[in-house]
């Protein structure tokens, strides 16, 4: 793995100062470039083609490496992120990011605009506005960029879990 894959890595991880940081088994990036969509497609659809792929991607990467108890809430949280990237964000590009680590997954969503993501209140009614609460009640942990163009969060694995006595 790539030494800024480490890094970013170390950045994010809320194990215990004792604890020693994850090794780094796999990172994946994909950049989707924002584009319009086809005269008279709703954005919503559009933005759908790229939350499945990237859905479908992520339940294979954490397969692969034995983690297929966190499928289900990495599908979620991959939805919720990269949905508010596509709805909300502004930057011509938007890069996906999926590190597994031996005690943590860590997905990231880079919009490449400013604007934090807010937890807030959706009323009843409304078919949207709770992604970010989901995001919060799922992940081990999640937050913003200082420049506020990236959202991540995290997983941590049954492994780590196990190790820790949660």
């Amino acid at each position: 793995m790539t030494t800024r894959s480490t890094e970013r890595l170390a950045e994010l991880y809320a194990g215990s100062a004792t604890d020693p940081l994850p090794t780094v088994l796999d990172d994946l990036s994909l950049t989707i470039e924002r584009t319009s969509p086809p005269e008279g497609a709703d954005v919503a659809a559009s933005a759908g083609v790229w939350v499945g792929r990237l859905r479908r991607i992520g339940a294979a990467k954490l397969n692969q490496w034995g983690l297929s108890a966190l499928v289900d809430n990495a599908q979620l949280l991959i939805s919720e992120l990269v949905t508010n990237a596509l709805m909300h964000g502004t930057g011509q590009h938007i890069v996906f990011r999926f590190i597994v680590g031996t005690d943590v997954v860590v997905l990231e969503v880079d919009d490449g605009s400013p604007g934090r993501p807010e937890i807030r209140e959706a009323g009843p009614d409304e078919e949207s506005g709770r992604g970010m609460l989901l995001v919060a009640a799922i992940a081990a942990s999640w937050g913003v960029s200082e420049d506020e163009a990236r959202t991540w969060c995290t997983l941590t694995t049954p492994t780590a879990a196990r190790r820790r006595g949660r």
